[in-house]
């Protein structure tokens, strides 16, 4: 700690630090030694193996975890367009090492208003029955929702699973005359928007007034 404590310091004093000083602090009091920004979005198990603590191993987890919490439950998010969505989400996957898929209702003026993990994967794949989407727009009284998933370990570009299970989730929907605005995959290396991509047909033709493609 003694290479942070002028950081202690500013951050006592109210005085804003960058990034790098915030990160250098944080590594300071987990007792981690040669640790980079890296260690955030980290197995724990695999920073135990490199000789993290455990206690600093779970600390990393926690917060990058309760980051996504607090960005998943924020009432006031809007996604009227791509690059919001893309950001939204992305946030709320901040950590997660396994796969997982997530829906968001929004009102007609594209305001969330309700955020629900659907399925749990594990680190390769996660897969979501309609009918659980299905329950989740009922409980809601969703008329337009967003569907998004991540690949922890992998770019986000969409497989062949992806376009057909966003197909199938569309057919489902339909039925309940519900429209699916998007479908956003969170990977390492950011997240990309597959109404944008324009590569699955049924999501391209599906009407979501108020939500542009930028």
């Amino acid at each position: 700690m003694k290479n942070n404590n002028s950081y202690l310091e500013k951050f006592n004093s109210g005085t804003p630090l960058s990034d790098k000083e915030y990160l250098a602090l944080l590594l300071g009091f987990s007792g981690c030694k040669d640790c980079d920004a890296s260690v955030i979005d980290a197995d724990p198990h695999l920073l135990m193996c490199g000789g993290t603590s455990t206690d600093a191993a779970v600390l990393f987890r926690l917060i990058s975890r309760f980051a996504a919490i607090c960005a998943a439950e924020s009432p006031s998010d809007i996604l009227t367009d791509c690059a919001l969505a893309v950001s939204f989400f992305s946030s709320a996957y901040v950590g997660a090492v396994n796969e997982y898929i997530t829906a968001a209702a929004v009102d007609k003026n594209m305001r969330i208003t309700a955020v629900e993990r659907i399925s749990v994967g594990n680190s390769a794949n996660v897969s979501a029955a309609s009918r659980d989407i299905a329950d989740f727009v009922v409980r809601n009284d969703s008329r337009c929702i967003f569907i998004a998933h991540n690949h922890p370990h992998a770019s986000p570009e969409p497989s062949d699973a992806d376009i057909l299970g966003t197909e199938t989730i569309i057919a489902a929907l339909s039925k309940l005359g519900t429209a699916l605005a998007d479908h956003i995959i969170v990977g390492s290396g950011g997240g990309i928007s597959m109404r944008k991509l324009g590569i699955c047909k049924a999501l391209t033709e599906q009407v979501c007034d108020g939500y542009a493609i930028i």
